[in-house]
């Protein structure tokens, strides 16, 4: 029973002394509400702190997935433009190529061309010969089987056509077409 005793809180009576402890109470109390306040807030500031934390680590993310995107995209098209600058200068190299041998196949057309017209202009002047020549015997009289030797023939005076070329200082008809 002695323990029941001390368990209860006594009342005590109100004297004139009981001033300074309610003033002492009141005071607690006070601080008691001050630090509630504080505690509040600090609990308050700490959530907006965690908020604030989680948001930078969900933005970092983001950054740092962005920056892995524009990586990649950077990494594809440096090999673009690589590929584009390699097919660019292997055109440009084809291009002269194709230039030279046009060039090549135009010198080899010309001259072709000069070989042919002057083979043709003494085709020609061959054809002329024979005609005339054709014409000739048609027009001589028939010889007599005694008259002359085919050894004995007078030789022409017609000299080769490229005899005649070699000596003249005049350009050929074949050239002059040009």
């Amino acid at each position: 029973m002695a323990a029941k005793k001390a368990a209860r809180p006594s009342r005590s009576r109100p004297s004139a002394s009981s001033s300074a402890p309610a003033g002492q109470l009141k005071q607690l109390r006070s601080k008691v509400q001050e630090l509630r306040q504080k505690l509040t807030e600090a609990a308050h500031k700490r959530q907006l702190d965690v908020r604030v934390i989680n948001e930078a680590k969900r933005a970092r993310d983001q950054v740092s997935k962005q920056m892995r995107m524009l990586r990649d995209q950077g990494r594809k098209l440096a090999v673009e433009l690589k590929s584009a600058l390699s097919e660019s200068d292997r055109r440009h190299k084809a291009r002269e190529k194709a230039l030279a041998k046009i060039a090549e196949l135009k010198a080899e057309l010309s001259s072709k061309t000069q070989e042919l017209k002057r083979k043709s202009y003494e085709l020609a002047e061959v054809a002329r010969e024979a005609a005339a020549k054709a014409h000739a015997i048609i027009e001589e009289p028939a010889p007599a089987p005694e008259a002359q030797a085919p050894d004995e023939a007078a030789p022409s005076s017609s000299a080769p056509p490229q005899a005649q070329s070699e000596n003249s200082p005049e350009p050929q008809p074949w050239e002059k077409e040009r």
